[in-house]
C-alpha cells in the first residue's frame, strides 16, 4: 500500500510540475502572394491573454505560454483572419511556424473559414496536413504516404504498403515535390517507375505541412496525371541547439538542429534513422528480412531581407535478406523479388524577393536510385535480374508577380537530363493466363537489356489568377512539356478553375484541365518498338462545393469524371493495362514488353468530406467516397480496374484528455476489389474472366494512445499504437501455390500493436 501510495504521489508531483511549466512560440508572417515579410500582424493565442505584433522582418516571439496545445489567430485590416491550429508549446523542441495571410481590397467579401485556406492557385480537390496531424494519426506510423490514404478518393492497395491511388489513377500517377524540388520517390525499397513503397524515407520531425492535390491543378505541376503531394519542410532552430531521439513503430533514430547564424537567422537540421524490423522478422521466422537505414539534411541561409539560400537532401540504403533454411520458406521467397536500393535526392535553391510584389525562385536538383532486382526458381537459378542506374539533374526557374490588386501573375521553366544505366536480363515465362482464343498458355519473350542512354526533358507553363466583381477567382493557365526519348515529344495542355463565392460560408468551384504524363523510362527501353508510346493524358473535369458550418468544421462535396487516352497496355498480354500493373513488382510487371498506346478508360465519382478542426478538446474528419473506374486494353474490352474499391469510408478522431493525454481512432470501410477467379484444378486462369470477381469487404480499426511527460528543459512522449484491433483477416489477393498446388488467400495485415517513446531536449 506504501508503494502504491509512494508511486501515485510522484505521479501527481509530475502533473504538478507539468501545469508549471511554459514554453515559447516564434515564427515568421508572410504575403501568400508575394512572400514578403509582414509587420504589424496581430497574433493572440486562443483561450489566453497572450499577444505579440509581428516585426518588421515578419518575425513575433511570445513567451511563458504553459505547455499545451493552442490555436493562433493572427489579425490585420488588409488581410483575411488566419488561424493556426495545433501548435504544441512543450519544454522540447520550439517549432518556429511560418504563417502566410492573404491579401484583401477593402469592398471584398471576406470568407470565414480562417482555419481552412488554399493556395492562391488551387481551386479544386485539395487537403492539407499540418506536422502534428500526421504526427498522432492512429495506424499512420508517422508516414506521410499512409496518413494520406485516409483522405477521400484514395483505394485501398495493401496495408503493407503507402501507395496511392487516387481517383482511378495507378501508383505511378503522382508527383512529389520537397521544398519545391521534383522527387522521384520518398520511399524505402520503392517501385521503379511508380512511387509507393512501404515506409517513407523523409523523417516526419523535418515536415512543416503537405499539400495534397487529387485533380485539377495547375499548369506550373505536370507530368503526372492524378496527384500532387507537396511537402514543406521547416528550418532548424536559429537561436539555441535542440535533439530528438526516438524508437517508433519501425525503427529508431535521432535529430538534431541548432543555429549557424543567430543574427541572419540561418539554421542547420540532420537525422539519421535505421530500421529494427530484421529484428522482428528475425524473431517471427520470417523467410525474407528487410533493412533499411536513411538520413537527411536541411541547411537555411538567410543572406539578406530580401534573399534566402536553402541546402536540402536525404538518402537511403535498403536491403533484403533471405532465409532460405527450410522448404517452405523457400517456396515463400520465390514470390519475393529481392529489392536492394541506394538513393539520394538533393537540391539548393535560391529565393529572391525582386520588389515588394514580384519574386524569384531559382533551384537545382538531383535524383538518383540504383536499384537491384532479382528473382529465382527453386533451383536458384536467376530467372530474372534488373540492376538499373537512373539519375536526373533539373535546373528551375519560378516567378511569381502580383501585377495588381486583384491579378496574380506565375510563369517557369525547367530543363531536366536524364542518365539511364540499364543490365537487365529476363528468361521467357510460362503463364498460368490462358488465351481464350486458342486454349494455350500466354508465353512472355525473354528480354535483355544492355543500355546506357542520356536524354532530356524540359517544360514552361504561364498562368494568370484574376479576381472578378469581388466574388469570382479565375484561374487559367497553360503548359509545354517536352520528352526527347519518345517519337512525339511535345505536347501542350490547358487548365481552367473558378471559385465563386456565394456566401462568406458557401463557395462554389469548378475545374478543366489536359494533364500529359510520359510512359516510364523502363517501359520505353522494354521493346525496340516502344519508342512509338505517346504521353498518356487525362481529361479533368471537377465540380464541387466548400460550405463552413461553424469557426472550425467544413463540409466539401466534390464530383468528378477522368477520361484517360493512349495508355500503354501490353501486345502479347491483351488483357492487360499498364495502369493496372505498376506498383507491386515481380518480374512481370515492370513493363518489359510490346508496348502499344491504344489503352483507354474512365474514372467517375464523388467524394464527401467533413472535417474537424482541434479547437478544446476533440478533432476529426468523415468522408465517403463512391468510384467507378473501367479500363480498356488492347483487346477493346471494357474492365474494372484492379484498384476500384467503388466505395470506402473513413472516420478519424481524437480527443485531448487535460494536457497531457490523447486518445484516437480510425475506423476504416471498403468495398472489394475485383480479381480474376484461378481453377482449383490447375491454376489456370482464362484472362476473359479477367477481374470479374469481387474480394471480400474490408474493414478494421485503429486507436492509439499517447501520454506526454513535461519537464523543465525535455519533454518525453510516449504512445500505443494498434492497428486492426479487432483482427479482421482481410482478403489481399487469391494466388495458386504451385509448391501445394492449391489455391492460396493472401491476407493483409492482423492486429499489430507498435509502441513509441520519443525525448525532446
Amino acid at each position: 500500500m506504501k508503494r502504491f501510495l509512494t508511486v501515485l504521489l510522484l505521479f501527481v508531483s509530475v502533473s504538478i510540475t507539468v501545469s508549471q511549466q511554459k514554453g515559447v512560440l516564434t515564427g515568421i508572417v508572410l504575403d501568400k502572394s508575394t512572400q514578403t515579410f509582414l509587420k504589424d500582424i496581430n497574433i493572440k493565442v486562443i483561450g489566453t491573454e497572450l499577444t505579440a505584433r509581428s516585426k518588421e522582418d515578419g518575425s513575433f516571439r511570445i513567451t511563458d505560454i504553459p505547455v499545451g496545445t493552442y490555436q493562433l489567430e493572427f489579425t490585420s485590416v488588409s488581410y483575411q483572419p488566419y488561424v493556426q491550429s495545433d501548435v504544441v508549446v512543450s519544454t522540447g523542441i520550439e517549432r518556429e511556424l511560418i504563417v502566410e495571410m492573404q491579401g484583401i481590397s477593402t469592398d471584398e467579401v471576406v470568407v470565414e473559414d480562417s482555419r481552412f485556406q488554399k493556395p492562391n492557385d488551387v481551386t479544386t480537390s485539395y487537403k492539407s496536413l499540418t506536422f502534428e496531424e500526421i504526427r498522432r494519426f492512429p495506424g499512420g506510423l508517422e508516414d506521410i504516404g499512409r496518413v494520406i490514404q485516409s483522405l477521400p478518393g484514395i483505394s485501398l492497395t495493401s496495408d503493407g504498403r503507402n501507395d496511392l491511388v487516387v481517383r482511378g489513377g495507378s501508383p505511378a500517377e503522382n508527383l512529389f515535390i520537397v521544398d519545391g524540388f521534383e522527387v522521384n520517390n520518398i520511399n524505402h525499397f520503392g517501385s521503379q517507375g511508380a512511387t509507393g513503397g512501404p515506409v517513407s524515407v523523409l523523417n516526419l520531425d523535418f515536415v512543416r505541412n503537405v499539400s495534397f492535390l487529387t485533380g485539377g491543378f495547375s499548369a506550373k505541376y505536370g507530368d503526372k496525371l492524378s496527384s500532387v503531394v507537396e511537402i514543406e519542410q521547416r528550418a532548424g532552430n536559429s537561436e539555441k541547439f535542440f535533439g530528438k531521439i526516438n524508437l517508433s513503430g519501425t525503427g529508431f533514430g535521432a535529430n538534431f538542429e541548432g543555429p549557424i547564424s543567430k543574427k541572419n537567422k540561418s539554421s542547420w537540421l540532420i537525422s539519421a534513422r535505421r530500421s529494427y524490423l530484421d529484428l522482428i522478422f528475425n524473431a517471427a521466422g520470417f523467410s525474407f528480412v528487410p533493412e533499411y537505414t536513411d538520413f537527411q539534411a536541411k541547411v537555411f541561409f538567410k543572406l539578406n531581407s530580401n534573399n534566402t539560400l536553402e541546402f536540402n537532401s536525404f538518402g537511403a540504403l535498403d536491403k533484403v535478406r533471405f532465409n532460405n533454411d527450410n522448404e517452405e520458406n523457400i517456396q515463400n521467397n520465390l514470390n519475393i523479388l529481392t529489392n536492394n536500393q541506394k538513393s539520394y535526392s538533393a537540391g539548393v535553391s535560391w529565393k529572391s524577393l525582386l520588389n515588394n510584389s514580384s519574386y524569384l525562385v531559382t533551384s537545382v536538383s538531383r535524383n538518383y536510385t540504383n536499384y537491384f532486382f532479382s528473382q529465382r526458381d527453386s533451383n536458384f537459378n536467376e530467372v530474372f535480374k534488373n540492376e538499373s542506374k537512373e539519375s536526373d539533374v533539373q535546373l528551375k526557374l519560378e516567378y511569381n508577380n502580383k501585377i495588381a490588386q486583384n491579378t496574380y501573375l506565375s510563369i517557369g521553366t525547367a530543363g531536366k537530363t536524364l542518365k539511364l544505366d540499364y543490365d537487365i536480363d529476363k528468361k521467357a515465362d510460362t503463364l498460368y493466363y490462358i488465351d481464350p482464343n486458342t486454349g494455350n498458355n500466354i508465353i512472355l519473350p525473354a528480354v535483355k537489356i544492355l543500355d546506357n542512354t542520356r536524354t532530356y526533358k524540359a517544360f514552361a507553363y504561364a498562368e494568370v489568377i484574376q479576381s472578378l466583381m469581388n466574388r469570382v477567382k479565375l484561374t487559367a493557365g497553360i503548359r509545354y512539356d517536352y520528352f526527347d526519348l519518345i517519337n512525339k515529344k511535345s505536347y501542350i495542355s490547358p487548365r481552367t478553375s473558378i471559385s465563386v463565392t456565394v456566401t462568406p460560408k458557401l463557395s462554389v468551384n469548378l475545374s478543366y484541365g489536359i494533364f500529359y504524363q510520359s510512359p516510364s523510362n523502363l517501359w520505353i527501353v522494354g521493346s525496340p518498338q516502344n519508342k512509338n508510346l505517346r504521353d498518356i493524358r487525362a481529361d479533368h473535369y471537377i465540380a464541387g462545393i466548400e460550405y463552413l458550418l461553424d469557426e472550425s468544421t467544413r463540409l466539401t462535396v466534390e464530383g468528378y469524371y477522368k477520361d484517360y487516352k493512349y495508355y500503354p497496355v501490353s501486345v502479347n498480354r491483351p488483357y492487360i493495362i499498364l495502369a493496372n500493373n505498376s506498383g507491386f513488382e515481380d518480374q512481370n510487371t515492370f513493363g518489359l514488353e510490346e508496348l502499344s498506346s491504344s489503352g483507354t478508360g474512365n474514372a467517375k465519382g464523388f467524394e464527401i468530406f467533413l472535417q474537424k478542426a482541434l479547437t478544446k478538446n476533440f478533432y476529426g474528419t468523415v468522408s465517403f467516397s463512391y468510384s467507378d473506374v473501367k479500363y480498356k486494353a488492347y483487346d477493346g474490352i471494357e474492365r474494372r480496374s484492379d484498384w476500384d474499391n467503388r466505395y470506402i469510408v473513413n472516420i478519424n478522431g481524437g480527443y485531448k484528455i487535460g494536457k497531457t493525454w490523447e486518445v484516437s481512432a480510425k475506423f476504416r470501410i471498403a468495398g472489394g476489389r475485383p480479381y480474376t477467379p484461378i481453377d482449383p484444378a490447375d491454376g489456370s486462369i482464362n484472362y476473359d474472366n479477367y477481374n470479374s470477381k469481387i474480394l471480400p469487404v474490408y474493414h478494421r480499426l485503429d486507436v492509439r494512445a499517447e501520454k506526454k511527460f513535461i519537464f523543465k528543459h525535455w519533454t518525453l512522449t510516449t504512445y500505443v499504437d494498434i492497428q486492426n484491433i479487432y483482427n479482421r483477416q482481410n482478403v489481399f489477393r487469391y494466388e495458386w501455390n504451385s509448391f501445394k498446388r492449391e489455391i492460396e488467400t493472401s491476407k493483409n495485415l492482423g492486429i499489430l500493436p507498435t509502441i513509441g517513446i520519443s525525448a525532446e531536449f
